[in-house]
């Protein structure tokens, strides 16, 4: 995925497709029914806070931005999430620990992402000039984001890549890195996912 492309595979689904790709995430190998989507939720808040990004995304896809922009406070009084409506989020989207999860409206992310608690993915200027265009990260296939993890601006996180917690993002990532620290430093690399 480059970064300025966006995941098409997911804007074909619907809304029970996308929900069901991300519980397939925190159930592999389990069997994939609204059922055991419900019976997860009490105890899975990750999967709540997924369908209410889903349930987002459908309906700016649709058109009725009003009310997507609407389900911003029910995540946050629910999930304790901030979602900017118009983000692009493909299928398999797992956050492990919702609550403080910031994600602007232009974000895009791929197949398979990971976020752990707290992650912040945001523009680079909040009040952008005349001319001046808010970039958003982009987070490519089978990423992995850390804990508290900022990532700011138009960076790209590659395939693969993964951010430690409290890393702070401010270049883009390559394929398969591992990166940490304020400002995050490439470290190691993650071997390819099979």
């Amino acid at each position: 995925m480059s970064k300025s492309s966006v995941p098409t595979a997911s804007d074909q689904l619907g809304f029970s497709q996308l929900v069901l790709s991300d519980y397939a995430r925190y159930r592999p190998g389990g069997k994939a029914g609204w059922l055991h989507v419900l019976l997860r939720l009490p105890s899975t808040p990750g999967l709540l806070a997924s369908i209410i990004l889903r349930a987002q995304q459908c309906l700016f896809r649709s058109g009725r931005v009003n009310l997507a922009h609407a389900l911003r406070t029910p995540a946050n009084v629910l999930v304790g999430c901030d979602f900017g409506a118009g983000m692009q989020v493909g299928r398999g989207f797992m956050m492990v620990h919702p609550v403080g999860t910031t994600i602007g409206f232009g974000l895009v992310i791929g197949d398979d992402v990971t976020f752990a608690g707290g992650v912040t993915c945001a523009a680079r200027h909040y009040d952008p000039k005349p001319g001046q265009e808010q970039e958003f990260p982009t987070i490519c296939d089978g990423a992995v984001i850390g804990a508290g993890a900022v990532l700011v601006g138009g960076v790209r996180i590659g395939t693969n890549a993964m951010v430690g917690a409290n890393a702070v993002v401010l270049s883009d990532v390559p394929d398969d890195a591992v990166v940490m620290g304020s400002p995050a430093r490439r470290v190691g690399t993650r071997e390819a996912a099979s």
